[in-house]
């Protein structure tokens, strides 16, 4: 009987224990190229930003 309840009560920590580490390391490698792709979405935003500038410029400023 103890045997029983060590197995069912130390399983489900394991299984807990396992897919934490399992789902961290793949949030890492996520996370990694979700930071490079950052890099270029900010240029372009900065570029676009820059253009609807210079677009509002020649519209009403002149």
């Amino acid at each position: 009987m103890p045997l029983l309840f060590a197995l069912g009560t130390g399983l489900p920590v394991l299984l807990f224990t396992y897919l934490l580490a399992f789902s961290m390391e793949k949030m890492s490698a996520w996370f990694n190229a979700v930071q490079k792709a950052e890099k270029v979405v900010r240029y372009a935003a900065g570029g676009i930003f820059v253009l609807v500038g210079v677009y509002y410029i020649f519209i009403f400023g002149c």
